[in-house]
């Protein structure tokens, strides 16, 4: 855990912590583990201590970031409990976990005139935020109605809570407007998420970030870059005489079926090809580096959707979506769109 300790007086998020005492001792857990989102490492030493000083329980920090809640522990061995603070869940497991969002404290309508400013030239507007910021879409609706817009905010996916909300694999509440709309607003901080919306709807995307006061045009030779690899990745499927699938044991990105289906798909239209199935819970460079020095020439993953665009950089192979297989070999190679959009 590289993250230096912060005071949450200078936290900008609301980790609802007497929400987090109350649950704790209405079940009388005696022992939970506090997850969290990267970025929100920092505050969980002083969120353990609070906790422990309000409760009967003890409580231990999860050192390891957890990226989504589909990154949940399988098992949950010498815990009773989990919080988890910095997503919404989805995934149902044996043992009971509280999800906080983590709602960010901070101002964002301070950035409304740059926002509209920014739209000057486009009226109708998809509307979109990470969790944390959620709770500014509705005030964000209002002003740009206001201002002559005609703003939309979709009805979320399975792996979303709210209206508008996305996350890294499931941009649904964008997409289920995309005909009605010129461009997209997203609300989110870093370029995680307003680069996964830009890759799935292929429309104008403007990043409103709250943390550094930005609100800029997602470039589309970020959109393209990452449409590239995708491309070269796609076109190494294509030749590879040796492919590793690879399903991740998460219980939020397990999908062994589908494996088990690609891995069928894929030794009939690559008959001379070796495809091999493989498990891990973390796709981590150790990882992926063996499968290079046994050979194998690329690696389809069923597991998060955004390893095959955010990974490129530093994987010693080349990362292919299994949702894609299909689509590709159907299909063909869209060179201008990349392959398939991320859902």
């Amino acid at each position: 855990m590289a993250c230096k300790q912060v005071s949450l007086a200078e936290s900008p998020y609301d980790f609802e912590l007497d929400r987090v005492i109350d649950w704790i001792r209405q079940n009388n857990f005696k022992r939970v583990l506090l997850q969290s989102a990267p970025g929100l490492i920092r505050y969980l030493p002083e969120i353990s201590d609070y906790v422990k000083q309000m409760t009967d329980a003890d409580t231990v920090v999860d050192g390891r970031g957890r990226f989504g809640a589909c990154d949940v522990n399988t098992h949950l061995i010498g815990f009773e409990a989990v919080v988890h603070f910095g997503h919404t869940g989805f995934v149902n497991t044996s043992y009971p976990i509280l999800y906080i969002p983590a709602f960010s404290k901070i101002d964002s309508s301070k950035l409304f005139p740059k926002i509209l400013d920014a739209l000057s030239h486009v009226e109708k507007v998809g509307l979109s935020a990470s969790v944390q910021h959620i709770k500014t879409l509705p005030t964000l609706y209002e002003y740009l109605a206001r201002n002559g817009k005609k703003p939309f905010i979709g009805q979320p996916g399975k792996r979303c809570l709210y209206q508008g909300q996305v996350v890294g694999c499931d941009y649904l509440s964008a997409i289920r407007i995309n005909t009605k709309v010129d461009c997209h607003v997203i609300i989110a901080g870093g370029e995680f998420h307003a680069i996964g919306l830009a890759l799935s709807v292929f429309k104008p995307v403007l990043h409103v970030e709250p943390y550094a006061g930005s609100v800029e045009w997602v470039s589309k030779s970020r959109v393209d870059r990452v449409n590239r690899f995708r491309g070269f990745a796609a076109l190494m499927l294509q030749s590879a005489k040796k492919v590793a699938l690879v399903d991740i044991s998460l219980p939020g990105q397990h999908t062994s079926s589908l494996i088990e289906k690609l891995e069928v798909f894929l030794k009939r239209v690559k008959p001379t090809s070796q495809v091999d199935s493989f498990t891990t819970e973390l796709l981590t460079d150790q990882f992926l580096l063996g499968l290079k020095e046994l050979g194998y020439e690329v690696v389809v993953t069923a597991g998060c959707t955004r390893f095959a665009t955010d990974d490129f950089d530093r994987s010693p192979i080349p990362i292919f979506e299994a949702r894609e297989v299909y689509g590709l070999y159907l299909k063909g190679l869209n060179v201008d769109k990349g392959v398939f959009i991320l859902q």
